[in-house]
């Protein structure tokens, strides 16, 4: 029952409240105040009550000494009937202190508690001369209230009117200045109110004062203001959200634990193959593209990882071809706080599925033929160590070969020459006599020595006989035969100690110091050619130096220069480095580098 006011004032407006309260407080207010004038108004009128009956107590206890003293029952009897018409008396009562009662006034029969004001006052007599004063008796004047409370009702009653008088025009002062200060301003807010409410975001409230109201009217507008922004940057927000969500190539929706399809974008449904997407949420839940298994499946990930990424689905479109799917998902939760709806991000990987398998045997099939390369290519790699193999024994043979031809041809040949020339001597001695066979004989003698020097070259050429001396000495010797044949400058050096090598490693670098000077007789156009030998601990160091015209090397190379090869070849047979720095216009460094491990090795 005490809900009862509560719901009724919720309806009434605030300028019925304002006046209730107003009414309420005014009230209160008169009602305090009038209840402070009543009691100031009581009192004072008990109090001169009080006053009253003492004065007439006191004036009796003096004028009543006399007739008292001579039991003048008269006299006292008249002086009480002077005052006993006063409506306020209820009583006078005089004693004798020998006699008891001599006279009594009395009109009021009976009062009632706390109704009457009584006084008690001795009357004395004083004797004539010295005599002290004796008390003879006493008077007892008692006062009714009755007459001061009806003045006092009537106080009330007019001090009531007045109050009501002055309550009822406050309120209807009140009513009016409320009605145009409040309520009218009011009554404009809550039409702008409504205006903004039915769509009107233009509206506005007139300020027309600077009081709270005015200030309210103007945040109002303030409000209204940033409302309207706001609001047209949520719709233009949700334009662009919708058309992303329309236009979007991949497929949204909203899904709930029943596996009901709330919200499906255009892409979703042609996704599964139906014309819009009110088809694909109003379809039968039996044919609902997410079946109560995957459904629960789904909202268990979302409850243990909080979202669903890159998850790849085989689903089924309307007519029963199959496709693949990537999903991304994640939870919208309700203000209970309990997890209700999924909304994912669904991906067509149909193509790319197909893509990868195809890549995966492609790559199966490349992986088979790598591997048939492979096996190819270190078949290969075992060929080439083979003819590796070959072409350094091919060499040594080589070499072996042109040493037996040279010792062959020194040895057969050079001593056939040597006794040609012998029996040519012999032979001339013994023509003294004949000019003309002198002449010819001296010629044969010449072919002869003409013919044991090209059989010398060629020896030197098939195997330098300096070899047999050393590396230092065949390459001081190759030096000095090529200044002599060349008029190029060519200094040899070698830093001690000799190199200790193998015939074939040292055959091998004076070959390649061979065609080095070659090439800078035939291209370089220099004017000296020095050649270094260097053996320290790491291993031997040799290097050509001409200031010649030098050339590119990235050119040679791509020409197919056989006699770079050659020297690259040779090098490698015998596990040495070959560097060639060389420029256009600097002339060329050519280095053979052979590491300690290596020759120890051989």
């Amino acid at each position: 029952m005490h809900l009862l006011p509560r719901f009724a004032l919720a309806s009434v407006s605030l300028h019925t409240k304002l006046m209730l309260a107003l009414l309420v407080l005014v009230a209160t207010v008169a009602g305090a105040s009038a209840y402070a004038l009543f009691e100031q108004e009581r009192n004072r009128r008990l109090v001169e009550l009080g006053e009253r009956a003492t004065r007439i107590a006191d004036l009796f206890s003096q004028s009543l000494a006399l007739p008292l003293w001579n039991i003048d029952v008269s006299a006292i009897q008249s002086q009480l009937a002077a005052l006993a018409p006063n409506p306020e008396v209820a009583e006078f009562t005089v004693t004798a202190e020998r006699y008891g009662e001599v006279s009594s006034v009395k009109n009021v029969r009976q009062l009632r508690p706390g109704e009457a004001v009584v006084r008690i006052r001795p009357i004395e007599y004083g004797p004539p001369g010295n005599a002290p004063r004796e008390k003879i008796g006493e008077i007892r004047v008692v006062l009714t209230k009755a007459v001061a409370q009806q003045a006092i009702n009537r106080a009330r009653q007019g001090i009531l009117a007045i109050m009501a008088a002055v309550v009822v025009l406050l309120y209807a002062a009140t009513f009016l200045l409320l009605k145009r200060m409040v309520r009218t301003p009011i009554n404009r807010l809550e039409d702008v109110v409504d205006r903004i409410a039915g769509g009107d975001l233009n509206a506005t409230c007139a300020v027309e004062s600077d009081d709270e109201l005015g200030r309210l009217a103007m945040r109002f507008n303030i409000m209204a203001d940033r409302l309207r922004v706001s609001t047209l940057l949520l719709r233009e927000s949700e334009r662009k959200y919708r058309s992303i969500v329309e236009n979007a190539v991949e497929g949204i929706f909203l899904l709930d634990q029943e596996g009901n399809l709330s919200e499906v974008n255009p892409a979703m449904a042609q996704l599964f193959g139906y014309d819009n997407a009110a088809d694909l949420i109003k379809k039968n839940p039996d044919e609902n593209p997410f079946n109560p298994c995957w459904t629960k499946t789904l909202f268990e990930m979302l409850r243990a990882n909080g979202e669903i990424l890159g998850l790849e689905l085989q689903m089924s479109r309307l007519d029963g071809t199959p496709i693949w799917v990537q999903l991304n998902a994640r939870g919208l939760v309700g203000d209970d706080g309990r997890l209700g709806y999924l909304e994912g991000l669904m991906t067509d990987v149909t193509a790319r599925k197909d893509a990868l398998e195809n890549l995966k045997r492609q790559r199966d099939q490349l992986e088979l033929e790598v591997r048939e390369r492979q096996r190819t290519e270190l078949e290969l790699l075992a060929s080439r160590e083979q003819l590796q193999r070959l072409s350094a024994h091919q060499e040594v043979i080589r070499e072996e070969e042109r040493k037996y031809i040279a010792m062959e041809i020194h040895d057969e040949l050079g001593q056939l020459l040597t006794a040609l020339k012998i029996d040519v001597s012999l032979l001339r001695m013994q023509l003294s006599t004949n000019a003309a066979a002198i002449h010819k004989a001296n010629e044969m003698r010449e072919l002869v020595d003409k013919t044991i020097r090209i059989v010398r070259n060629v020896v030197s050429n098939l195997r330098p006989t300096a070899l047999n001396y050393g590396l230092a000495s065949a390459l001081e010797w190759l030096a000095a035969d090529f200044s002599r044949h060349t008029q190029i400058l060519c200094h040899f050096e070698a830093e001690r100690p000799e190199p200790s090598l193998s015939d074939t490693r040292a055959t091998a670098v004076f070959r390649i110091v061979q065609e080095s000077l070659t090439n800078v007789a035939r291209h370089a156009n220099a004017s000296r050619v020095d050649v270094t030998l260097a053996h320290t601990e790491s291993g031997i160091e040799l290097a050509i130096r001409d200031d010649g015209q030098g050339f590119d090397i990235v050119s040679a190379r791509a020409g197919s220069s056989y006699g770079l090869q050659g020297m690259a070849e040779r090098a490698r047979l015998i596990d040495a480095e070959l560097e060639i720095d060389s420029e256009p216009g600097c002339g060329a460094v050519i280095r053979l580098r052979i590491r300690q491990d290596s020759i120890d090795s051989r």
